[in-house]
């Protein structure tokens, strides 16, 4: 409308000059994208040092299929390692502590621990890999507004999924130390499939290494005691020797059924391992495969009457779990993708030698 009221002159040079202006904005947009990307990888990697280095302290909600609980969580890395302590607020009394990757699972109303160690699968606040670079192949990461967690300036980072194998990650950064405070997984449709959100943090105060032991600490007098034995599987385990009268768990693997033929592009397998419960006369074989932010295990178990008649799948939040019996064993696969991804997942199993 200016425009209209100047001389034709005028009106030239207003038209030179906006024609300038546009030119300018579109070489500024051009250039600002890749900043904003780079920002977003930025902002990632800040995440997932603070998640790997910092101590903290904090009481987070978790909540997914309409039902929340809540847990305390205390994580302490010095000197002497990583150490963590998570106690059930709601509900049954339950611990879990973790001195680096061996984990004591605590039952305190009946009485019970489970001594297993951790494979894979980091959990929140501590889920994102070193690398966050390679997630840009599979996760476009994208820089959201500023946000309040807990009391505490947030940056809002997404993780859209660029296909239909995996779900979109909505992380809430504290601006100040990089920490997850807060995350979402989204589904194809942006519905909300599960949350974790601290309702209350402290991070970098000094934490009392007292902090991260078990509530109990006379002893097991009393209690059942479960304690796997252990062993990590190399991909080529068929020429392992056995020990006269005891069953080799590397040997056992190489029973297992093979890899899926259908996992989504970018997953792997990172891991596998074996382990033998006490009274379990063959051990259960997990094997783990991951993008990075997603992980899916695969369980080999030889009894098969833990899924016969059972078969099914399902899903909580965004875990599902497939179970089905394959040849003479019962594979049940777990993980975090859309439920039609992990069902073509486990479906692509063949069965295996025995």
């Amino acid at each position: 409308m200016l425009a209209l009221l100047l001389p034709s002159s005028s009106r030239a040079a207003a038209a030179a000059h906006l024609s300038l202006l546009s030119l300018l904005a579109a070489v500024a947009l051009c250039v600002a994208v890749p900043a904003r990307a780079a920002d977003g990888a930025a902002w990632l990697a800040k995440a997932a040092s603070a998640a790997r280095g910092a101590g903290y302290s904090g009481v987070y909600v978790y909540s997914a299929g309409g039902l929340a609980e809540s847990a305390r969580v205390t994580r302490l890395r010095d000197a002497s390692g990583d150490a963590e302590r998570i106690e059930s607020l709601d509900g049954a009394r339950r611990e879990v502590v973790r001195r680096g990757d061996e984990i004591h699972y605590f039952f305190l109303d009946s009485k019970t621990v489970r001594v297993d160690r951790r494979v894979s699968g980091r959990s929140f606040p501590d889920f994102l890999p070193a690398d966050t670079a390679a997630l840009a192949a599979h996760y476009a990461i994208e820089v959201g507004p500023s946000d309040r967690v807990a009391g505490r300036a947030v940056q809002v980072l997404r993780l859209r999924a660029r296909d239909d194998q995996r779900f979109t990650h909505e992380v809430w950064a504290d601006q100040q130390t990089g920490l997850p405070l807060k995350l979402r997984l989204l589904d194809e449709r942006g519905d909300t499939l599960e949350q974790f959100v601290f309702t209350e943090v402290h991070v970098g105060e000094r934490i009392d290494p007292k902090q991260v032991l078990p509530s109990r600490r006379a002893g097991y007098a009393g209690w059942k005691v479960e304690s796997a034995q252990f062993t990590a599987v190399p991909a080529a385990s068929g020429d392992a020797a056995a020990t006269p009268g005891k069953t080799d768990v590397r040997r056992e693997s190489a029973s297992a059924v093979p890899e899926p033929r259908a996992l989504p592009a970018g997953f792997r397998r990172v891991a596998q391992v074996a382990r033998q419960w006490p009274g379990s006369e063959r051990p259960v074989v997990q094997s783990v495969y991951s993008d990075g932010l997603t992980s899916v295990s695969v369980f080999v178990d030889p009894d098969v009457s833990r899924v016969a008649g059972r078969e099914g799948y399902s899903q909580r939040g965004a875990v599902g779990v497939v179970s089905r019996v394959i040849g003479d064993r019962a594979v049940i696969t777990v993980g975090g993708l859309p439920l039609p991804a992990l069902r073509k997942l486990a479906e692509s199993i063949a069965p295996g030698p025995r």
